[in-house]
């Protein structure tokens, strides 16, 4: 579904014609993946849903990210109804469901107890938690007025209040960014940890992000490759009620391709988020392989500067 005409074609043979919310952007997400036995995955995916296979494996993700402006599509509602930024977490794979690709979230941690409402109204289990970032800079991706504001040469004062959070300490002496996520100077540290409300399972992860030129920096074509059938996703499945059915639904997203580029994992703690969805033995693995990046289960890492705007259509039956 990475080609436009595709992912026109979807929407265009939907039942529902209805964009009901938009973000803004989606900022500072870093994915990794793991490859885990198709039939494992298939006894725990409701039914109708059929693992997604790449290089003979199914694959588990986790992806940090900030979710900028959230909220309701029309833009009269927009107006009136407050924007949301919060940051997530999330436990997913990737599904086909009759020909059409897609993603299956097992969990998805979110700051915003608004978001985590509607969400699992929806059939989507999200949990609410308390979660941390530190990050190089908040820098949103700039609006289609901005850019051509930017063109022409004038100041727009739109992005420094438009930003997500408060940015932090810079910790690199030069940080220039282009709307294609291209830096210069030295690394950026991130940093992320997330703990449930109720006191569940907790995630943390420190990662550093080179300031190599270009959008695709520091990354081989085969992983390349790869990362991009992870993210270029345009359908999320859910299992209603409650995400555990018995109704299948799928919705859809529109969106830019991601940007994407390499990064060094530094620090991951992720057995408590991996087997509170569902993989102990998964969350085991990660443990051990810690020190050994050359095992089976040794993580898929990439990281984009984000995409937006995301609009998002009705969850309907597939």
């Amino acid at each position: 579904m990475e080609e436009d005409g595709e992912v026109s074609e979807l929407i265009a043979n939907r039942r529902f014609q209805f964009r009901f919310m938009r973000h803004e952007g989606w900022e500072n997400a870093l994915f990794v993946h793991w490859p885990v036995d198709a039939m494992v995955l298939k006894a725990k995916l409701p039914n109708g849903l059929e693992p997604d296979i790449l290089d003979g494996f199914a694959w588990i993700g986790l992806v940090l990210l900030t979710e900028r402006g959230v909220s309701v599509t029309p833009a009269a509602g927009r107006k009136i109804a407050p924007k949301i930024d919060h940051f997530g977490a999330n436990i997913r794979t990737y599904v086909r469901h009759k020909g059409i690709p897609g993603i299956f979230f097992f969990s998805l941690e979110c700051s915003s107890y608004f978001a985590t409402l509607g969400a699992r109204l929806a059939g989507i289990p999200y949990f609410p938690a308390r979660m941390r970032r530190t990050v190089d800079i908040e820098c949103p991706l700039l609006t289609t007025e901005e850019l051509a504001l930017r063109g022409s040469g004038t100041s727009s004062t739109s992005q420094s209040s438009s930003r997500c959070f408060p940015s932090p300490v810079s910790n690199a002496s030069s940080k220039v960014e282009d709307q294609k996520g291209s830096f210069s100077g030295a690394d950026f540290i991130f940093e992320f940890s997330s703990e449930r409300c109720n006191g569940g399972p907790t995630v943390s992860a420190r990662w550093r992000l080179q300031c190599t030129g270009g959008a695709s920096a520091g990354m081989e074509e085969s992983d390349l490759v790869r990362a991009r059938w992870f993210v270029e996703r345009y359908s999320v499945y859910a299992a209603w009620p409650w995400g555990r059915g018995p109704l299948l639904l799928r919705g859809d997203v529109t969106h830019p391709s991601w940007p994407l580029q390499s990064a060094t994992l530094d620090e991951l703690d992720a057995e408590q988020l991996l087997a509170a969805a569902g993989f102990p033995e998964l969350g085991l693995e990660v443990a051990r392989s810690k020190d050994d990046h050359s095992s089976l289960n040794a993580p898929h890492i990439c990281f984009s500067r984000g995409v937006g705007p995301v609009d998002f259509w009705m969850l309907e039956p597939p």
